[in-house]
């Protein structure tokens, strides 16, 4: 009989117990930092440099994290003998960039044009909009996965992990990333954006 626990705690488990971590931390700053990023900019000197939606307005949108974390704790769970770990950056990692960054554009009013990062000038255009979208999104995904890719540096280095120190598997890591976002945006925009002009 199938057990979800046994498979759970057997399938959570299949990196060393570092990676592990940083799996649990990808989630957490996933619900955290956008939070923290938006009250940054509530601060009087930067208020108008990028105006963000109300507090209530975040909590309504909220779901698009919450989302972000489900997906990254789905393909967690995804054996390692059915996806490699570039696959799971492309799908887990890529789709989770998509949400947030979405997240983002609601959040920071990008389709209103109140800031100095707006979409507003590309909204007559359907073409112009999505490629105005995605421009800022490999933006936003390099800045992600940079930011992920240091975390894991400076953790293997903590735990004295040895490195590849041709670069290829951060730039590969950063690359799955970065396609992901790109073909999960795509089909969230089609969803949203693309029946709308």
């Amino acid at each position: 009989m199938f057990n979800p626990l046994a498979y759970l705690l057997e399938n959570i488990s299949w990196y060393e117990p570092i990676y592990n971590i940083a799996w649990v931390l990808f989630m957490l700053y996933a619900l955290t930092l956008p939070l923290l990023l938006l009250a940054f900019f509530k601060l009087p000197a930067l208020r108008q440099v990028q105006p963000s939606a109300s507090w209530r307005y975040h909590f309504q949108t909220y779901r698009y994290l919450l989302g972000a974390t489900f997906v990254v704790f789905s393909f967690r769970l995804v054996p390692y003998w059915v996806f490699t770990d570039k696959i799971l950056h492309f799908l887990g990692g890529g789709i989770a960039i998509a949400l947030i960054y979405e997240y983002f554009v609601l959040n920071f009013k990008l389709e209103s044009g109140e800031g100095l990062f707006n979409l507003s000038h590309v909204r007559a255009s359907k073409s112009a909009h999505l490629l105005g979208n995605l421009a800022l999104l490999i933006l936003f995904a390099s800045f992600f996965s940079v930011f992920s890719e240091v975390y894991e540096f400076v953790s293997k280095y903590i735990a004295g992990y040895e490195f590849d120190s041709s670069g290829i598997d951060t730039w590969a890591d950063i690359l799955a990333n970065l396609g992901g976002a790109l073909l999960g945006y795509l089909v969230l925009w089609g969803w949203k954006y693309g029946r709308r002009f």
